[in-house]
């Protein structure tokens, strides 16, 4: 069992398959499918049937019953909710099913480890615009992504267009998904025209881990020294990998090719901050800053079963 927080409208993107089976789907509107089952992503599950396929949200489902039954899917008879929104996700992103299934296949690999995998992905969406308008899916469907992927695709949204990315990317920063908010800042990060050293300081005092690692990222890949106070203390974290990513951050911005600089504790660095910072300008301390997004009272969460 998995815990997540609700973060949006339905997101009817398919990320690739994570597991399949022949089941019978039952939906929380009384009606059933029978087909095989695909988890897409860790909101959203798909039913092929026949020669159809349809993407469920993880509240629309009530359950899903293991058998061997294939079954044959007629969306207008079997369900015309289910044909509704295959008929607006067409009219929102311009592409039908197939197409769409193309640029997922793609997206995808925006998702690998391998850094000239996912540069050769974000080079073949780029180009793949000038057939299909990769920009206009994107933007529509940007929502239903994983962390995993919603780096790359931004990339690819600036490339194409970059201003109106831009300030897709100004609504985003404070968005209430934490992957949105880290996706942001690691782009941030890359573009240091887009967005103050400020702005992305504040990455720093969110409360999520992954917003704070990502935050930390892009002022090492700034390699802003205004920003060394307010990454100190994250060497004092509890979370080990906010900790670490700290500790290479602050060894990054302050190293030289010749003169590695390297301090395991906040002491240290304290130290050391204290003796440099006479050369550097205007601090930003971590008291200073408020966070991007602030969880309100009462956020309802869905629980996912695997």
């Amino acid at each position: 069992m998995r815990l997540y927080k609700t973060i949006g409208p339905m997101a009817a993107i398919w990320l690739g398959v994570l597991a399949a089976q022949s089941d019978t789907l039952y939906l929380r509107d009384g009606s059933t499918l029978d087909g095989t089952v695909s988890r897409i992503n860790d909101n959203c599950i798909a039913i092929q049937s026949g020669n159809g396929r349809i993407v469920y949200q993880n509240d629309e489902i009530d359950r899903i019953e293991k058998n061997e039954k294939k079954g044959t899917l007629d969306l207008a008879r079997v369900n015309p909710t289910a044909l509704r929104h295959e008929q607006e996700l067409e009219k929102a992103t311009g592409l039908k099913a197939e197409q769409r299934e193309k640029l997922v296949a793609l997206i995808d690999r925006l998702g690998r480890e391998d850094v000239n995998e996912r540069n050769q992905a974000i080079k073949e969406l780029v180009a793949l615009n000038q057939q299909l308008d990769v920009f206009r899916f994107l933007k529509e469907s940007r929502q239903g992504f994983g962390a995993r992927v919603l780096p790359g695709v931004y990339e690819v949204m600036l490339a194409l267009n970059k201003s109106e990315t831009k300030a897709i990317l100004y609504d985003s920063i404070d968005d209430k998904a934490a992957p949105v908010r880290a996706a942001v800042l690691e782009l941030l990060g890359k573009h240091r025209e887009l967005a103050s050293v400020e702005t992305v300081a504040r990455g720093l005092v969110d409360g999520e881990a992954e917003v704070q690692i990502a935050a930390i990222h892009a002022l090492a890949e700034m390699g802003e020294e205004r920003a060394t106070p307010a990454l100190i203390p994250a060497l004092s974290s509890a979370n080990p990998r906010v900790k670490n990513a700290g500790k290479a951050a602050l060894s990054r911005i302050w190293s030289k090719p010749d003169k590695p600089i390297q301090f395991e504790t906040v002491d240290d660095w304290t130290k050391f901050w204290n003796e440099s910072s006479a050369t550097v300008g205007k601090p930003i301390e971590l008291a200073s800053l408020q966070p991007l997004y602030v969880m309100p009272e009462g956020t309802h969460y869905v629980i996912v079963h695997e």
